[in-house]
């Protein structure tokens, strides 16, 4: 497993969701837990840091429970995950 911390792990999902709301995604209909970038995390940390963009308001979505599994999902960033994008994209 690959070492990230939770700021990378967010980082690349409000990235891959920038890059599909603007139509140049090369995995749009990838779920997260797929994404390239994120292949070799453990799904427990994909799903902590999916909740907490959810949390937060920097996404739209939400966590849907079948028995003992939750699955995160996302429809798209909200205006405060695009402007922290912007942010970061300045401090770069």
């Amino acid at each position: 497993m690959k070492n990230f911390t939770n700021d990378q792990i967010r980082k690349s999902i409000l990235l891959e969701y920038d890059r599909r709301s603007k139509g140049i995604s090369s995995n749009p209909e990838m779920h997260m837990y797929n994404f390239p970038e994120l292949k070799e995390i453990d799904n427990k940390e994909i799903y902590q840091n999916a909740k907490y963009l959810i949390d937060e308001n920097l996404v739209r979505g939400g966590i849907d429970e079948e028995g003992e599994k939750k699955f995160p999902w996302i429809t798209r960033l909200t205006q405060l995950g695009i402007e922290l994008l912007e942010k970061e994209d300045h401090l770069t």
